[in-house]
C-alpha cells in the first residue's frame, strides 16, 4: 500500500503516479508533477508556483532551482489557463471549483470553493460542496457537526448523522441529567457513592444514551475510558458497536484496549468486523494496527487476505536535503540500488509503538564509489556541467520513502493463522493461496457407538 505524505508545507505527486501534467526535474535530483505558474508573491520575479494535480498548497521554487520541463498536456494546462483570468469574485472562484471536480482536480476544487467564502461567507453553494450545513441560522462546517452531534463511525474518526443528531428530545435532555449526575459521583470521595454511580452508569442500556455517553466519558481519563467500554457494551444495538469500534481505533491506553476487546466480543453480528476491515485502509498507521490487533483478537479469519496488504506499507515524502558535494565521508546506509547512474541507501530505522520505519535515500550523478571512503558514492556535477559544484546549490528536495513494518498486523495474522513469516509478504501470499482456510470450523465429537 503506496501513500504519498506532504512534508515542510510541500504537496508532491510522484513520476510513479499516471501521467497528468507536465513533469519538472529539480537541480540536485528529484521530480515532480504539476504546471509552472508565476508566483505573484515574488518580489524579484524569480519565484514560481508549481500546482499540483493532488494538494491544495502549490510547491514554491526559484526558477534556477528547476532544470527542465518535460511537457505532458493534461488537466492543469487549462487550470492554469482559467486561473491566470479568473476575476475576484465568490462566484468564479466557485466556478472554477466545479470545475475542477469535474475534472478530477477533488483538492483544488475545495481550494476555490474556500476561496469562495472568503469573498462572500455567505455563499450557500461553496457552502454546500464543502460539507456545511445550515442549522439554527448559523452554517456548521463538518468538524463543527462532529462536535455538536452523536455520531456514525467512519475509517476511525466520527462523522455526523443529521437526521437522528439535530433533534432534541426530552428523552435526551433526561439522558443527560442522568449522566451528569453519574459524573458527580463517579468524582466523589465516597467509595460508595463511587460504587452506587458506577452501577447507574452500566444501568443505562437506552440506544439514545450511546453519544452523550461517548462525549462525556470519551475524552477523560484511561480509567473513566474503560467504564465507558464497559457501558457501552451492555448496550443493545448497532450504536453502541460502531461506538465501540471508534473507540478501539483511537484508544492510545493498552489497557482500555482490553477493555473494549471485552465488550466488542460479548456482541454478534457482521458489522463489526466490516468496520474494522475497512478501517485497515485508513492513512494513518496507528489506526491501521489497532484494526489489526482488534481483528487477531476477535478471531476474523477473514481479515487475513485483507492484513496481507498492510503487514508492510511504504510512505514517500519530498523533504528538504543538504546537497552533495564530490565526495561524501561515508555511504548513507546499506547500498541496496544502482543504476550505474544513481545510488539508492537504507536509511534507519525508526522505531514506535505498533511500527518500525526503514527509509531509503537516492543518491544522483554518482559515477563511482570510493573505496578510500567506506564506499561512499562519488557524484560530480549539478545535471548540467561538469564541475563538481552540487555543494555549493545548498539545500535541495529529494525523495525519501520509508518503508513501515506494521507489528500488530503481524502479530495478528500470527495468531489467525497458527504460522509466522515475518515480514516476507510473498512467503505470507504463498502460503494463503495454497493452505489457508478462512472459515475454519471446530472439531465436533461425535459420539462413539
Amino acid at each position: 500500500m503506496k501513500r504519498v505524505t506532504l512534508v515542510v508545507g510541500l504537496a508532491a505527486v510522484l513520476a510513479s503516479l499516471p501521467a497528468r501534467a507536465d513533469v519538472i526535474a529539480l537541480r540536485g535530483g528529484g521530480r515532480v508533477e504539476g504546471k509552472v505558474i508565476a508566483d505573484p508573491s515574488s518580489d524579484d520575479g524569480g519565484g514560481v508556483l508549481v500546482v499540483l494535480p493532488k494538494g491544495k498548497t502549490p510547491l514554491t521554487l526559484r526558477k534556477d532551482q528547476i532544470r527542465d520541463v518535460e511537457s505532458r498536456p493534461g488537466p492543469l494546462d487549462e487550470y492554469a489557463a482559467r486561473r491566470e483570468k479568473l476575476a475576484p469574485t465568490a462566484r468564479a472562484e466557485y466556478e472554477l471549483g466545479a470545475w475542477c471536480e469535474t475534472h478530477e482536480l477533488p483538492d483544488l476544487a475545495e481550494l476555490h470553493y474556500e476561496e469562495a467564502l472568503t469573498r462572500d461567507p455567505d455563499f450557500a453553494e461553496a457552502r454546500r460542496q464543502l460539507g456545511h450545513v445550515a442549522r439554527d441560522g448559523r452554517w456548521l462546517t463538518p468538524e463543527e457537526q462532529r462536535r455538536e452531534s452523536d455520531s456514525d463511525f467512519s475509517d476511525g474518526e466520527w462523522s455526523p448523522d443529521d437526521e437522528e443528531e439535530a433533534r432534541e428530545t426530552a428523552e435526551s435532555a433526561a439522558i443527560l441529567g442522568r449522566i451528569k449526575a453519574v459524573l458527580q459521583g463517579l468524582a466523589s470521595e465516597s467509595a460508595d457513592r463511587r460504587s452506587e454511580a458506577e452501577d447507574q452508569l452500566m444501568a443505562m442500556k437506552e440506544p439514545e444514551a450511546v453519544g452523550p455517553l461517548a462525549k462525556a466519558l470519551g475524552g477523560r481519563e484511561p480509567e473513566f475510558r474503560a467504564l465507558l467500554a464497559r457501558a457501552l457494551g451492555g448496550i443493545p444495538g448497532d450504536a453502541a458497536s460502531r461506538a465501540l469500534v471508534a473507540m478501539v481505533l483511537r484508544e492510545p491506553e493498552a489497557e482500555v484496549r482490553d477493555a473494549i476487546l471485552d465488550a466488542l466480543r460479548g456482541r454478534d453480528g457482521d458489522a463489526i468486523p466490516a468496520r474494522l476491515i475497512r478501517a485497515l485502509k485508513s492513512r494513518d498507521v496507528r489506526v491501521v494496527n489497532r484494526a489489526a490487533w482488534a481483528l487477531g483478537n476477535l478471531g476474523v479469519f477473514s481479515a487475513v487476505p485483507r492484513l496481507l496488504n498492510v503487514l508492510v506499507t511504504t510512505e514517500e515524502r519530498m523533504v528538504l536535503v543538504p546537497s552533495r558535494g564530490p565526495a561524501l565521508q561515508g555511504p548513507p546506509g546499506p547500498l541496496i540500488g544502482y543504476n550505474g547512474s544513481s545510488a539508492a541507501y537504507m536509511i534507519g530505522p525508526v522505531v514506535g509503538p505498533g511500527v518500525a520505519a526503514y527509509g531509503a535515500t537516492a543518491v544522483p550523478n554518482v559515477i563511482g564509489f570510493d573505496p578510500m571512503a567506506g564506499g561512499a558514492p562519488i557524484v560530480f556535477g549539478d545535471g548540467v556541467g561538469p564541475l563538481p559544484s552540487a555543494a555549493g546549490l545548498g539545500p535541495r528536495p529529494a525523495i525519501q520513502t520509508f518503508t513501515i513494518r506494521n507489528a500488530e498486523v503481524l502479530g495478528a495474522l500470527n495468531r489467525l493463522t497458527g504460522v509466522d513469516f515475518g515480514f516476507d509478504v510473498p512467503a505470507w501470499r504463498a502460503w494463503v493461496a495454497r493452505s489457508f482456510n478462512p472459515r475454519p470450523e471446530r472439531r465436533r465429537m461425535v459420539p462413539q457407538p
